[in-house]
């Protein structure tokens, strides 16, 4: 029997057909039945295998409109609860109260809810010297169980009553499937300018939860895809030299091995502690790996002429657009006329504070963030930041006469409460840990006014979805430097109560720092929001020193409050619960630990009142 009908006995592919006459020079028609569960596709239920791709595109559409409608009546609750308030914003009392008792059971023990106990945001540490990441919550890990509980039953719902080689190779076809399949969602998940974020107003770091599942659970199908490809060609009358010619003969299964190592070496790198510990080297590394591991899989795909192809150009437009849209809105944004110019000045408490000119205006929202960019210092990496403060557009320049000009005109002023303020200037704080902001915290030290202005630019703006605007109560907690979080909301919130366009009444930001020292870190900004119209009326601040150098002094404004110690969340919380109007916001921004203890304190709260917990973390 010559090579070729060996080969169309089998039913393979002409191209693999073309490329194989080198490879099965010498063998017998018995050398071609034993490979045939491994170099054809005997064993390999197609049928099966994309019954099971349309079954998981039908649960992940459901799963999705679910969802979507979710969000988009609990959007449709809070902008009626706005408008309604808007008529008499001093009389809040229908909001106070939860209209259901089902949902707020879901909200504390489902959607707000730790995996155990309170543990959430804090790392999991199996010593102190390494640090495990964190836990997903428990809706999160419920969604994770079925996700991964379906592809293992796809990946063993198979004919066991056949031999073992054609079971082997219809294990090795169904992961491989799979494997492809769950690649989609795991580059989709990873981008930062995924519209479902926006859509859905779901966090980048939940979206990054789910990406680095679902890349686990694709390595771990291509490992078995390929373990049962070498099991069946071991297992041959030829041995592992069956194995080594196959790879050195057969471009497709040489480009399957590079994708499988790459896929493996990818898991093993961004295992938390390697991830967290030399975080810049392994975004560098991680995405050369990736693209190798694309590259790998996709000739793999093209040269055996196989149907899940689009699948990879589904995949390479999405991370195409990726790139492309942050080079576009990078370059828009940074690069003029002008230029972007960056200046860094250490500040008291190990921090920085960090001012961006943009080459051009910009919008920023409460609550958004930035990817930072300063070649001379971290090459082609970024880091991100909450947007502390954004600075009014400078009078005498030519953009805002124009636009003053066109308002004034329209009717408009610039103080209208529904326009939102463009930019051209930003200010971020850094607290000095380790890597970049270490550096360039050293940097602006060692310079005699203690600042230094380099070359760079920002990416963004990300996120800001969260509109605090139908709570009358707003409790904005901070811990740290996450202040810059919260920062922006105040002045918002703040002109929206003076301007009537917010339910806000009532204002409690709660800040936890180490030492006075960190108050230098938005003195400037908070001066600003101490002059605002009615601000005594609505703003709360109360600032807890967790380490006093020295002995705090209260001072005589009932407004403004410092204590010396860590708060009592539980006492806080309910003392505010008590005295809110309308519905109430919790937002926190700070450390793990922080923010799982707010949250502990929080659920029990919600099926008393209306009352939503929202946070904000950076858990790359």
């Amino acid at each position: 029997m010559s090579p070729h009908l060996a080969f169309r006995k089998l039913e393979l592919p002409t191209s693999l057909t073309r490329r194989s006459d080198h490879f099965l020079e010498g063998w017998d028609a018995n050398g071609y039945d034993s490979l045939k569960f491994s170099f054809g596709l005997a064993g390999v239920e197609q049928n099966g295998n994309f019954f099971w791709v349309n079954t998981f595109g039908y649960i992940f559409a459901v799963v999705a409109f679910a969802l979507l409608m979710l969000r988009f009546s609990n959007m449709f609750y809070k902008h009626a609860r706005h408008l309604t308030i808007l008529s008499n914003p001093e009389r809040q009392g229908y909001w106070k109260l939860n209209r259901s008792s089902w949902w707020p059971w879901l909200n504390r023990h489902v959607f707000m809810a730790p995996l155990h106990k309170k543990k959430h945001n804090a790392t999991f540490q199996i010593s102190s010297a390494i640090d495990n990441g964190t836990l997903p919550g428990r809706w999160h890990s419920c969604l994770l169980v079925v996700y991964g509980a379906l592809n293992l039953a796809w990946c063993l719902a198979l004919d066991y009553s056949l031999e073992r080689k054609s079971v082997v190779a219809a294990l090795r076809g169904r992961t491989g499937t799979l494997a492809a399949l769950n690649l989609i969602p795991t580059v989709l998940f990873a981008l930062r300018n995924n519209p479902l974020i926006s859509i859905l107003q779901v966090s980048y770091d939940d979206f990054n939860l789910f990406h680095r599942w679902a890349a686990r659970i694709t390595i771990i199908e291509a490992i078995a895809h390929t373990v049962c490809w070498l099991d069946n060609t071991a297992n041959s009358e030829q041995g592992w030299s069956a194995v080594a010619a196959g790879l050195r003969d057969e471009g497709s299964y040489g480009y399957g091995m590079v994708a499988t190592c790459a896929f493996t070496f990818l898991g093993i790198q961004a295992w938390s502690p390697f991830r967290h510990a030399f975080y810049e080297t392994f975004l560098g590394i991680h995405r050369i790996m990736v693209l190798l591991s694309f590259i790998g899989l996709y000739e793999h795909l093209v040269k055996h002429g196989l149907p899940q192809v689009p699948w990879m150009h589904m995949i390479f437009a999405f991370y195409i657009f990726e790139w492309v849209a942050r080079f576009t809105w990078a370059m828009y944004y940074n690069f003029g006329k002008q230029g972007c110019r960056v200046n860094i000045e250490a500040m008291p408490g190990e921090a920085c504070r960090v001012t961006i000119h943009l080459a051009r205006e910009w919008t920023p929202k409460p609550g958004c963030n930035v990817h930072l960019y300063i070649p001379s210092i971290m090459g082609p990496h970024s880091h991100p930041f909450s947007v502390a403060w954004a600075y009014p557009p400078n009078p005498s320049s030519k953009e805002h006469k124009e636009r003053s000009l066109s308002q004034l005109e329209g009717g408009i002023t610039l103080s209208s409460p529904h326009m939102q303020q463009r930019t051209k200037q930003i200010s971020l704080i850094c607290r000095a840990r380790t890597g970049f902001t270490r550096t360039i915290y050293e940097k602006a030290c060692e310079q005699p006014n203690k600042c230094f202005e380099a070359m760079g630019f920002i990416e963004g703006p990300y996120g800001g979805y969260h509109s605090l605007d139908s709570y009358g109560t707003c409790l904005l907690i901070a811990g740290g430097v996450g202040i810059t979080h919260q920062v922006m909301y105040i002045k918002h919130l703040l002109a929206g109560a003076h301007n009537g366009t917010t339910a806000t009444r009532r204002i409690l930001l709660v800040w936890s720092l180490p030492d006075s020292e960190s108050l230098e870190w938005i003195r400037p900004w908070m001066d600003e929001i101490l002059r605002m119209p009615d601000r005594k009326k609505h703003l709360r601040i109360k600032l807890f020193i967790t380490k006093p150098k020295g002995r705090i002094e209260q001072g005589n404004s009932e407004s403004v409050k410092l204590f010396a110690g860590r708060p009592n969340w539980k006492t806080l919380l309910t003392e505010e619960m008590a005295h809110r109007e309308g519905a109430m916001a919790v937002t926190c921004c700070g450390s793990g630990g922080l923010s799982d203890t707010v949250r502990a304190a929080v659920r029990p709260l919600t099926t008393e009142g209306c009352v939503d917990y929202i946070e904000e973390a950076f858990s790359y």
